[in-house]
C-alpha cells in the first residue's frame, strides 16, 4: 500500500538523525520518485549520488531497471537517468551497492538466458541451472565510473 503522502505506489524518502534521533521522513521529489514503483536505494558515502531501481517505466529496458541521480550544485537531486544496458536488461536488476574506491556496481538481476535440452541426470541439470544465468536472482557486479558534478 502507498504511503498517503507519497507520489506513487513505493517512493524513496529520507530522514536525517538529529539530537540522537530520526526527524520525519521526508518524500524526495518527482526528480526521484514517480507515480509509479521506486524501491532499493543506495546512498553514497558522501550523499552526492543515490543508485536505486524503478519498476517498468516507459525509458526502462523491461522489468525493473537501475537508476542513478546525482546532486547539483545546489544540493538538489537532479533527474534520475537510466544506466542502461549491459547493465539493465529486460528482466528484473535491483538492490544495488557501489564500491567507491575501485568503481564497481554490484547489483541483484533475474537475468536468464536458460535453453531447452535434454539432460542425462538430474545432477547435470542442477549444475545447469546452478551455473547459468536462470533468471533466480544472482548477484552480479559490473565495472562503472560515476562522474561526480
Amino acid at each position: 500500500m502507498a504511503s498517503p503522502k507519497g507520489l506513487g505506489k513505493d517512493d524513496i524518502y529520507f530522514c536525517e538523525w538529529k539530537q540522537g534521533k530520526y526527524q520525519e521522513p521526508v518524500l524526495l521529489n518527482k526528480n526521484i520518485n514517480s507515480d509509479g514503483y521506486e524501491f532499493n536505494a543506495f546512498i553514497s558515502k558522501n550523499e552526492d549520488f543515490l543508485l536505486f531501481t524503478k519498476y517498468n517505466t516507459v525509458d526502462g529496458q523491461g522489468s525493473g531497471d537501475l537508476y542513478i541521480s546525482k546532486k547539483d550544485k545546489n544540493n538538489n537531486w537532479a533527474k534520475a537517468t537510466n544506466l542502461g544496458l549491459p547493465i539493465n536488461t529486460k528482466y528484473m536488476e535491483y538492490c544495488p551497492f557501489y564500491d567507491e574506491e575501485n568503481q564497481k556496481l554490484y547489483f541483484t538481476s533475474k537475468r536468464k538466458n536458460i535453453q531447452s535440452q535434454d539432460f542425462k541426470t538430474v545432477l547435470d541439470f542442477k549444475n545447469y541451472i546452478k551455473e547459468s544465468k536462470n533468471g533466480l536472482s544472482k548477484i552480479y557486479v559490473a565495472k562503472l565510473n560515476i562522474i561526480k558534478n
